[in-house]
């Protein structure tokens, strides 16, 4: 509804300058009312029944109920469960579900509902014994006779309009009154009172009210609901009350749970509805069913009351009661309150699931033609999400296209506090962590002074020089503690230690590939915080649209998060391939599970794309991970070295500089070019170092 806050205000000043107002009769002065003889406008309307003729009403509800999108009465499980909702289904299936589960209170009933199911002729059950509480007295007075029977426990109930009744001691709805008052802008402003008798059963945390999400027209075209929730009372006191879209139906529900005591209760629900009202050739037409939006609760008496602007007229009206494929026109009245409000009043109570359908067709010059900028609003509406999603993920794409040309071109010029090793060196010309590339790692800690490496009577070893270790990485401390358990100091490179020196070298290739995927995040953390920002924004501008934004928000954020993981968990690698199935297959399910929930609150094509957007990241980062990534101006650096190392051979043979170098020289595969000599022979390794990378292999 804050899309409609200009209308809403522009109400306001129209309504402001009309003083006069319709004068709206309640519903229990319709037995003092001569409505059997007044009947609004007559004029046939093109594409509306004839309301003289019954057979062609009913007719017509039936053509409109094999157009609406139904749902079966299962999906709600037990309807004796608190939260069964009003579903529509066919009457034979519900039928046996009653006999299953009969209560007490629906047994109170079954003289009537023998009558509505044509064991007696329709037309009786509009005298058949009611406790439909606004009619003549003397059917009240048979009413309360029949619920005064010792067998029927009974509890004084005081109505909204101030009147006392009796009514069973079980729980149901024992009176409904809805008022529409349709404005000039087709927007429409609903109140409800509802009656309830609770006992701690359906009615535990306190009656919740469910309408539809979308408004269906004759042609099957659907529009979305949008609705403003105003206030909410309970024996009038305001109570805090939210709308939570779910699938195809907008719940108004209490914020935070709270338990119903057994009692009597008046509900009173304010709000508006956008978007009800559908426009054709020749007139405008209201729908709504005022019974189906409750618990799977029994409604004794139904009532609605439809106001329109000053002055005007309405030109026909209709009234049907039952189940989608069991309608009866006989079970409610229509009266006259005034030449431009109707009310509406069932006859006999109505059972779960029972709809009470409305349908009023107005004068087209009554309202308001939607102008353009009102049908864009209802455009976003309908399809901001897949705009938004689409809009997300093509700047992201965008984003990754033009970072990536940035790189082709090396045109990326960012300082990076990455620490350069020989081991890493390697790592990144190579594209993988090899043997060379541990006993480069060895050399650099050689440089160190913190490990001598010797070959003695044909064995390698490694000698531990100091235990002042503050010089290394943690990487390199654990390794040195990983190859020297306790107080050794030596070890030789032989089968015996194999295990140690493997496992000292997963050390070392872990950490070489937690530096690249550091360096990559360095180099690439703009364009992966825009495109992670664009996906917070999309998200954020979907839920925006929605009836509880927050609740919206946080489901599309937590789903996208879950994607994200288990998308990580299909690129990981596993050492095991049964494992690896195992987790892999998991994981797409999961990916599937978390796009469907987010199509309960979003159109599905919309979820996907978020889907899609989460997978282009990951891609994105995957790539800049590689050589040819993010990561090439660092291979660079490290061609360069190779170079220096090429052009200046005697330099560093006969100077200090060889020790600094030979773990380099080591993992650049110059070997050859450094053979020993006087000048580097006290320090020269790298001899006994390929040894031990073929004893190693």
């Amino acid at each position: 509804m804050k899309k409609l806050f200009l209308a809403v205000c522009f109400n306001i000043l129209l309504l402001a300058q009309n003083t006069a107002h319709a004068r709206i009769v309640e519903v229990n002065q319709i037995s003092q009312t001569p409505s059997p003889e007044y009947v609004s406008q007559s004029t046939q309307v093109e594409g509306m029944p004839n309301p003289q003729n019954t057979e062609e009403v009913i007719d017509f509800f039936k053509n409109r109920f094999e157009n609406a999108a139904t749902s079966h009465i299962s999906d709600i499980g037990d309807l004796s469960k608190s939260d069964a909702m009003s579903v529509q289904h066919s009457a034979e299936y519900i039928a046996q579900m009653q006999e299953q589960n009969k209560s007490t209170f629906e047994k109170i009933y079954d003289q009537a509902m023998k009558r509505i199911s044509g064991s007696e002729s329709e037309d009786a059950s509009v005298t058949s014994p009611t406790t439909f509480y606004e009619l003549a007295p003397e059917k009240q007075q048979a009413a309360v006779k029949e619920l005064s029977q010792p067998n029927i426990p009974v509890v004084n109930v005081t109505l909204p309009t101030g009147r006392n009744i009796l009514a069973p001691a079980k729980e149901h709805i024992p009176y409904l009154l809805a008022s529409f008052n349709i404005l000039p802008s087709g927007l429409i402003q609903v109140r409800e009172d509802i009656t309830v008798v609770a006992n701690g059963q359906k009615l535990k945390h306190g009656l919740i009210k469910v309408l539809p999400k979308f408004s269906k027209s004759r042609a099957g075209v659907e529009k979305k609901l949008d609705i403003q929730l105003m206030n909410v009372s309970v024996n009038g006191k305001q109570v805090p009350y939210v709308l939570e879209e779910i699938g195809n139906n907008i719940y108004i529900k209490p914020q935070q749970e709270y338990s119903l005591q057994p009692g009597v209760y008046n509900y009173t629900f304010n709000y508006l509805v956008d978007r009800k009202l559908w426009y054709y050739d020749d007139f405008t037409e209201f729908y709504w069913d005022v019974a189906g939006s409750y618990l799977n609760l029994v409604v004794t008496s139904a009532n609605a009351i439809v106001s329109i602007p000053d002055g005007k007229n309405f030109l026909s009206q209709n009234v049907i009661i039952g189940y989608p494929k069991r309608l009866s026109f006989n079970r409610a009245v229509v009266a006259a309150l005034d030449t431009n409000a109707l009310g509406f009043a069932s006859t006999t109570p109505l059972l779960p699931a029972e709809g009470m359908y409305l349908l009023v067709s107005l004068d087209k010059n009554v309202f308001m033609e939607p102008g353009a900028s009102r049908r864009f609003v209802w455009f976003v509406t309908d399809y901001g999400d897949i705009l938004f999603a689409f809009a997300g993920l093509a700047a992201v794409l965008i984003s990754y296209i033009l970072s990536w040309k940035y790189l082709q071109r090396n045109k990326l010029k960012l300082k990076t506090s990455f620490k350069q090793t020989a081991p890493i060196s390697r790592f990144l010309l190579t594209g993988k962590f090899d043997k060379t590339a541990f006993v480069a790692s060895l050399l650099d800690m050689y440089k160190k002074n913190i490990i001598d490496i010797q070959k003695q009577d044909g064995s390698i070893l490694l000698i531990k020089k100091t235990d002042d270790m503050s010089t290394l990485s943690r990487a390199e401390k654990n390794v040195i503690n990983n190859l020297f358990l306790g107080k050794e100091s030596v070890i030789t490179a032989n089968d015996a230690n194999m295990l140690k020196f493997n496992r000292a070298e997963n050390i070392m290739e872990k950490s070489a590939k937690l530096t690249l995927k550091m360096l990559s995040l360095q180099l690439n953390i703009g364009y992966l915080l825009f495109s992670i920002g664009m996906l917070i924004l999309t998200e954020i501008a979907i839920a925006y649209l929605g009836i509880n934004p927050l609740q919206t928000g946080l489901i599309l954020f937590s789903s996208t998060l879950t994607i994200a993981f288990y998308i990580w968990v299909l690129n990981k690698k596993y050492k095991s391939k049964i494992t690896g199935y195992a987790l892999k297959t998991f994981a797409a399910i999961f990916i599937v599970l978390a796009v469907l929930f987010m199509s309960i609150y979003i159109k599905l094509i919309s979820s996907l794309v978020l889907a899609g957007i989460v997978y282009v990241i990951f891609e994105y980062s995957e790539l800049f991970m590689k050589r040819s990534g993010s990561s090439k101006n660092k291979t660079k650096e490290i061609d360069e070295l190779r170079k220096y190392l090429e052009s200046n051979v005697p330099v560093i043979t006969y100077g200090h500089e060889f020790i600094n170098q030979q773990a380099n020289i080591f993992a650049l595969d110059l070997v050859p070019m450094y053979p020993k000599n006087e000048q580097n022979g006290r320090v020269y390794k790298l001899d006994i170092a390929l040894e031990l990378v073929r004893i190693l292999s």
